[in-house]
């Protein structure tokens, strides 16, 4: 009975044909690797597309700049002097700033697209709403952490 081993071909015999299907695996992993990169690619640029739409719908909205404004002129005001319709202007930006911190931790929105188009105002706004922020808390203590959060992230940026 002959060996099995004998009737294979001799690696001298399959060496040209191995090298050349290694060749072509290896561009066949270079190609997928770099379709890959321009996926990514592209679905990071889509992201900062969709972000910066969004954060423009939430801020740029005629309402929530009035509702910003009345805060300015009421931030100094005690929390429980405040008439009904100031607390509902300050729990409308907290609201909006809400909205967009849930998107920030659940990694719809990165940091630095915010920081980029409102870190200033958000800074300034967060100094205004905290002692509302605060008054709040009293009864619901975990409420507005998110936005805190972002905040906190912010603040720790650089900014123009």
């Amino acid at each position: 009975m002959m060996d099995i081993w004998s009737r294979l071909p001799s690696i001298e015999a399959v060496e040209p044909y191995a090298t050349t299907l290694a060749a072509f695996a290896i561009i066949g992993i270079a190609v997928q690797i770099l379709l890959q990169r321009r996926s990514v690619n592209a679905d990071e640029a889509r992201l900062a597309r969709e972000s910066a739409v969004f954060l423009y719908s939430v801020f740029g909205d005629e309402a929530f700049r009035e509702e910003r404004r009345v805060i300015g002129l009421k931030s100094e005001q005690a929390t429980e002097n405040m008439s009904d319709e100031t607390r509902a202007a300050f729990k409308a930006v907290l609201h909006r700033y809400g909205l967009v911190s849930l998107a920030h931790v659940h990694g719809g929105v990165k940091a630095e697209m915010i920081n980029s188009y409102w870190g200033n105002v958000l800074l300034k706004d967060w100094e205004r709403l905290e002692p509302f922020v605060k008054a709040e808390r009293e009864k619901y203590p975990f409420l507005h952490k998110n936005t805190e959060v972002m905040v906190e992230h912010i603040r720790g940026m650089d900014r123009a």
